[in-house]
């Protein structure tokens, strides 16, 4: 009877490997499929018409933000998103924003496609209604390598951003007072092809160096955290708000016995102003 049992073991084991072998694999929405293109285009039209209503409502100078989550790995990327545009919209509760991730969906998309075309679109977009004295903030968080921000949709990995389509990208807001933060490894390499006098880069790593906080659970990269996190005090100017993440980086990555980081900043000669004011006197 134990022979008997264990053989009946065995092959009820050998029919669950077989089951899970022949299982289809889980296919998730990517802009390669027409019906997820089509909802994508849909939702980022979406954001479009009702940024551009609420923009005619503002008669005073306006702050316009726009946050891609460029990774599915990790819904770190996503999480940054969302709490840049938390944070900023106590700041300012009339912040214009647009939000695209690439969190892997199967059936039903809850934002738009984060890539190089949306960043390109959303530029475009908020350069054509800016006006004199409005502020714009762009976050991309993802994964990263020298010179590139990394794209992957729906599991799917993409086309990665270079730094010379970023800057073509971005240049319809090279005459607007921007601010660019850029969460992922090897982000600092970026600075020298994207500065400009009208913006202010901030990036989660030196040149040459990884940073921490996308693992797959995550949720929001180490970098993004200690920016926007709790202890943002929209009090201090801008420099101050970056010395104390870097203090805050620093401090969790020696506890986690983790390489420096080495986050860093450069601010555009027609931003120092801007750098040295507290932060909700031009977020406000």
């Amino acid at each position: 009877m134990k022979k008997l049992s264990s053989s009946l073991w065995m092959a009820g084991l050998l029919t669950l490997l077989s089951a899970c072998a022949t299982k289809p694999a889980i296919t998730y929405l990517n802009p390669g499929q027409d019906k997820a293109r089509e909802m994508s285009d849909q939702l980022m039209a979406q954001q479009r018409l009702s940024n551009q209503e609420k923009a005619k409502t503002i008669d005073h100078h306006r702050v316009w933000y726009a946050g891609f989550g460029l990774h599915s790995g990790s819904k770190a990327f996503l999480g940054d998103v969302q709490l840049a545009k938390q944070r900023l919209e106590e700041i300012n509760p009339e912040l214009i924003s647009y939000s695209f991730n690439n969190d892997p969906h199967q059936d039903k998309l809850d934002a738009p496609f984060a890539h190089l075309g949306s960043l390109d679109q959303t530029a475009r977009d908020i350069a054509s209604q800016a006006r004199e004295g409005d502020v714009v903030t762009i976050l991309l968080s993802s994964h990263g390598y020298t010179d590139l921000v990394a794209v992957e949709i729906g599991n799917k990995p993409t086309a990665p951003i270079w730094t010379r389509y970023l800057k073509t990208a971005l240049a319809p807001l090279e005459k607007f007072p921007t601010v660019l933060i850029i969460s992922s490894c090897y982000s600092g390499s970026l600075i020298s092809q994207l500065k400009a006098p009208n913006r202010i880069i901030v990036t989660a790593s030196a040149q040459d160096k990884v940073s921490y906080g996308c693992q797959p659970l995550a949720n929001n990269t180490f970098f993004v955290d200690a920016l926007f996190g709790s202890k943002l005090d929209s009090g201090q100017n801008l420099m101050q708000v970056f010395e104390h993440t870097k203090e805050l980086v620093t401090e969790r990555e020696k506890k986690a016995k983790f390489d420096p980081s080495s986050p860093q900043i450069f601010v555009g000669e027609k931003m120092q102003a801007y750098a040295q004011q507290p932060l909700k006197s031009w977020l406000q």
